[in-house]
């Protein structure tokens, strides 16, 4: 790095940290839940002026009883939402689980046997909706609207009439009261809390907004999407089955019917609540009001008489508004998007100088030789049915060399880079990393060995902040209260500003949302989340392709820097003067076959055009 450069960091640095804002936040955009709450109030004004019964204590603790269901069930509802899925079958899970809980506690009597029944089934039709949803790769609305039919049928074929005759203690888990609150209000405030603290403090909840915001951004950096979807799944059927056990000690009986129109009231205490039916965004204590706004409703409606019909109208009309809000959101959050304009500079101590230092490599780098490969790839092909990406690609990266791969739209230099990290995987060929065989299959495994990459696409997820995004796939991790793991995000925080500050990059408040940056301000933060002193060799795909004048000198001085200290470089570019300032190599593909592996400093820009479109390969120089 140039030593103008290098004099501005710490400056940098300074500038950064007097603005920085430390502690941990939660993933994803605020969902500010002011004016539902006054809703809330206001059905409570109207309901207790319509019938003056209905402002009585004990009417708010039935209310509180027979919202038990709703708010730990719209757990796993919102985090499948959150993460850009639903699931429509939870209502007839409900009546399924529930007649063979009910079932198991009469044959048995006994309740531990029962409540350990409705848990596991729960979690197993879960976890099958979960397989059938990533397997068939239908839209899950489909899938969870079939399994819904199929869960009710099957609840009828076992019991087509009510199921009673309970043990004593399990009827006592539905009905007991702990200092006058009833179990079932406790266990469910229990495990809300511990559901919300999951998904804003931990790396399972960061993960699940990062899929709702970009599930391929989230998978290009480490995050098992498959995986992580099919447990949401499983989780959420768990809960339905926790749902199933109390409903069945609290009624005392168990109809084929019980779970009717329950996945409406929990899809729309969810939307109401914030959660984004587009995924990525809400909140639990907007959730929270959202179940309180429905069980007000609904007893508010019961109290002025009207038939039980007008309630599944009501809540119809709700998740209808709740619809329509959450598409003026996504309208809003687009529009402030566009106006925002968050504090976000470069340090440059002489641009003009590192440019043109830059532009001109000395001699001694020109005959830079680098016996030492930290890098090879052989014979790699990738096909697309009959469409051939990539043909037997070969080449190699020295340590602290850097290789410009060039080529035409469509030459295969994304796909060679994808195969490299992990991305995709070949359909021959082998890769070695110092000396020993490697083969990634996914990115995170490309990551753990020592190889980053900047996508073309920059894998940034725009509905979180640019500490997640920096963090995320790899995000570190401390013990509260000295046992549960949670996110580290001040440490997060900490290497975030160190990262951009090595890039004469200061940002006011790395909270910020990445939606709210320029496409040159996300490039500077992908490129910054790939440093790190581990890393082996870095690919950069297109990485000044959106950057400015002074941006792209400053990475090329990183570039440079990055390479100084030992990291091979793979460098994808269409940006010849890039190449003539930084290539030790030049690798050049057209077609998806390598026809130059070589020096550049001899050829002419014509030439280097020439051999990207296609022209006759040159041999390769020694």
């Amino acid at each position: 790095m140039n030593t103008e450069h290098a004099a501005a960091t710490p400056e940098g640095a300074s500038s950064l940290g007097r603005n920085f804002r430390l502690g941990t936040r939660a993933p994803g955009e605020a969902s500010g839940r002011i004016g539902l709450a006054l809703v809330a109030v206001a059905l409570v004004v109207l309901f207790s002026v319509l019938n003056q019964s209905f402002l009585r204590v004990e009417n708010f603790i039935t209310i509180g009883v027979n919202s038990t269901s709703i708010l730990i069930a719209v757990l796993g509802t919102s985090a499948l939402l959150i993460a850009g899925y639903v699931d429509l079958s939870i209502g007839s899970m409900i009546a399924l689980v529930g007649i063979i809980v009910a079932k198991v506690a009469v044959a048995t009597q006994n309740p531990m046997l029962a409540a350990a029944t409705g848990l596991s089934l729960g979690f197993i039709l879960g976890l099958i909706n979960g397989i059938l949803v990533r397997r068939l790769s239908i839209s899950p609305l489909i899938v969870t609207l079939a399994m819904l039919a199929l869960y009710g049928g099957l609840a009828y074929v076992i019991s087509s009439s009510a199921v009673y005759g309970f043990p004593q203690a399990l009827l006592d888990l539905g009905r007991g009261k702990f200092f006058e609150v009833q179990y079932t209000v406790i266990i469910a405030i229990v495990v809300f809390v511990a559901g919300a603290f999951v998904l804003t403090r931990t790396v399972v909840g960061l993960r699940i907004y990062a899929i709702g915001g970009d599930p391929k951004a989230a998978e290009l950096c480490g995050v098992p999407v498959g995986r992580t979807v099919v447990g949401l799944y499983a989780v959420n059927g768990l809960l339905i089955g926790l749902v199933a056990v109390l409903t069945a000690g609290r009624l005392g009986s168990i109809t084929p019917t019980i779970g009717t129109g329950f996945e409406l009231d929990v899809l729309t205490a969810a939307i109401l609540g914030g959660v984004a039916f587009s995924g990525g965004a809400g909140r639990p204590l907007g959730i929270a009001i959202g179940v309180a706004t429905i069980g007000i409703l609904n007893a508010g409606l019961i109290f002025v008489g009207l038939q039980s019909w007008w309630q599944s109208v009501a809540v119809g009309c709700m998740l209808l508004l709740a619809l329509f809000a959450d598409q003026m959101a996504v309208g809003m959050r687009s529009r402030r998007a566009r106006t925002a304009r968050p504090a976000f500079s470069t340090v440059v101590g002489n641009t003009a100088g590192a440019a043109s230092s830059a532009a001109a490599p000395t001699k001694a780098e020109a005959s830079r030789s680098f016996p030492d490969v930290v890098f090879a790839v052989r014979d790699a092909r990738k096909s697309y049915g009959a469409l051939t990406a990539l043909e037997e690609a070969t080449f190699s990266v020295g340590r602290g060399e850097v290789v410009c791969l060039l080529g035409d739209n469509g030459a295969g230099k994304s796909t060679l880079v994808k195969i490299i990290s992990g991305a995709i995987q070949p359909d021959a060929g082998s890769m070695m990393l110092e000396g020993k065989p490697v083969e990634f299959r996914s990115p995170h495994d490309a990551r753990a060995a020592g190889l980053e990459t900047v996508y073309q696409d920059l894998a940034l997820c725009s509905n979180l902040s640019v500490t997640h995004n920096m963090m995320l796939g790899r995000e570190h991790t401390r013990r509260w209260l000295g046992f549960i793991p949670v996110r580290d995000d001040r440490r997060a925080a900490e290497e975030c500003r160190s990262k951009l500050a090595a890039l004469g990059v200061t940002l006011s408040d790395t909270n910020v949302l990445v939606r709210s940056l320029s496409g040159g301000q996300r490039q500077s933060i992908a490129i910054a989340r790939s440093l790190s002193e581990r890393v082996k060799l870095i690919c950069l795909d297109e990485p000044t392709a959106a950057l400015g004048v002074r941006q792209t000198a400053q990475v090329i001085a990183l570039v440079r820097s990055i390479a100084a200290g030992g990291t091979g470089v793979i460098l994808v570019t269409h940006d010849l003067s890039t190449v003539r300032a930084l290539a030790d190599r030049i690798v050049v593909l057209s077609l998806g076959r390598i026809v130059y592996d070589g020096v550049a400093k001899h050829l002419g820009a014509d030439e280097l055009w020439g051999l990207m479109a296609g022209g006759i390969p040159l041999a390769a120089e020694a």
